[in-house]
């Protein structure tokens, strides 16, 4: 006899916990007001690791991006069976090449059948016109995560007094944010041949940019931090990218941090002036009432700069840098027009509310439901001694006998064996990725904070 799995409404699967977190906590209050069951996971959550079974079984599976067949299995695993998938697409911001119809991030297999967010109507359009996508499945909701810079949510994030005291920085320094958007500079070989798998062999050019870029910018900063003691640098690595190069400089310089943890929004309301470069993290400095420049001191990779950025006012050298740090009454280096073709701004409904309203419309209409084929098909097909594996794993006589097995040391069965290197093998997956793991009493806090602040404000 099967055992039965947990049936939840919404199972939601993110891949970086400070972009994503606090964002998914805050459509899991709203859900779960309207009487639904949500449940949160990391993608290489251990319990979904481990998983030879469906756990769950979700109406609607949310994901972080779903741009092919691979997307969706990497994320969904054995642990969830589900009918329906809404895209959050965290990336919905594009390189100018990815506009391109068949690249990858304009979706193949079961990634154009999803049901996908958009942010506005400039997102909308591209979907439309180079991914051709159906329109039925693209829901402009705008960005969660600038719910957070709402009127509504003040209060929610630590003051600059918490906060600073919380990571030992001193209070009484010109606090100066730099979010970079450059990847780390100790990518192994593989890693880069894999993106260039993706995203072209120009991205290896690309990624040469950002580390040239990286370098001289951690120049202008150590540069700075030595001439000027009434600064506090912060260096916030672009999520899941922490360097080595960054990691130097702050051993050389007191005023210079590197501190990857909380959201960038964190960061941004608490910090004096905003950096940033090919990133959409100007749009949250923005939202924040909060000054941000662009620094760019080497022209970026023919099609590889974000569309919002090219007509904006560019940081180039050292001294431009410098006199941004003592300029009175600056300007924003971004027209508010450009923004709000990107970013849905409603004054009245925010996001979470807009989203919780399309979530409720998927899961209550069977249209949105993939057919049987789309979910058989989206995975790749196993060996024949796989797939009856998997299908006695669903019993639990066998699955019993199979922990058993796997839990004896005296069992040296040449299959056991094998199961228990692929365990092992997950287990180290699991910890490469402990930096992005929660728990069930850290979603609950966070649910209970964003509560406390809307049911306040009310």
């Amino acid at each position: 006899m099967k055992k039965q799995v947990q049936e939840v409404d919404f199972l939601i699967i993110y891949e970086h916990k400070v972009r994503e977190l606090e964002n998914m906590c805050l459509i899991k209050y709203e859900l779960q007001k309207r009487g639904y069951t949500v449940v949160i996971k990391h993608i290489e959550d251990q319990e979904a690791l481990e998983a030879v079974k469906p756990i769950y079984h979700a109406k609607v599976v949310t994901t972080m991006a779903c741009y092919q067949n691979a997307s969706l299995e990497w994320h969904t695993k054995d642990f969830v069976a589900f009918d329906k998938v809404i895209d959050m697409q965290w990336e919905n911001i594009v390189y100018p090449k990815d506009e391109k119809a068949g690249v990858f991030k304009n979706y193949t297999g079961i990634g154009r059948e999803v049901v996908r967010v958009s942010w506005g109507e400039a997102n909308k359009r591209r979907l439309l016109e180079s991914a051709h996508m159906d329109p039925k499945n693209i829901k402009v909701v705008g960005h969660v995560g600038m719910d957070f810079l709402r009127d509504e949510l003040k209060g929610y994030y630590l003051s600059r007094e918490e906060l600073f005291k919380e990571y030992a920085l001193p209070a009484d320094k010109k606090v100066l944010l730099f979010a970079s958007p450059f990847y780390a500079d100790n990518l192994s070989e593989e890693y880069i041949a894999g993106m260039c798998r993706k995203h072209g062999d120009d991205w290896r050019d690309y990624y040469d940019f950002m580390m040239k870029s990286e370098k001289t910018i951690l120049e202008w900063m150590e540069k700075l931090c030595n001439s000027r003691d009434d600064v506090l640098v912060i260096y916030r690595p672009h999520p899941g990218h922490i360097g080595k190069h960054m990691s130097e400089v702050a051993a050389r310089c007191d005023n210079f941090k590197v501190i990857s943890d909380r959201s960038v929004k964190q960061w941004i309301v608490t910090s004096d002036i905003v950096y940033t470069g090919n990133s959409s993290t100007i749009v949250e400095a923005f939202f924040a009432g909060k000054m941000c420049h662009l620094l760019f001191p080497y022209e970026t990779t023919e099609g590889f700069e974000l569309k919002l950025v090219s007509a904006g006012r560019k940081i180039k050298t050292y001294e431009e840098f410098f006199q941004t740090v003592q300029e009175e009454n600056p300007v924003f280096p971004i027209e508010k027009e450009a923004i709000n073709e990107i970013y849905l701004v409603d004054e009245k409904v925010p996001s979470y509310v807009k989203f919780a309203d399309m979530a409720e419309e998927v899961l209550k209409d069977p249209s949105y439901a993939l057919t049987k084929e789309q979910l058989s098909s989206y995975r790749r097909k196993q060996p024949l001694p796989v797939r009856v594996q998997k299908k006695l794993q669903c019993w639990d006589w066998f699955y019993d006998k199979y922990k058993k097995a796997l839990a004896d040391e005296n069992c040296h069965n040449k299959w056991i064996l094998k199961q228990r290197a692929l365990r092992e093998q997950k287990a180290e997956a699991h910890k490469r990725f402990a930096i992005e793991s929660t728990s069930e009493e850290e979603i609950n806090a966070i649910v209970a904070k964003i509560a406390a602040q809307l049911e306040h404000n009310k």
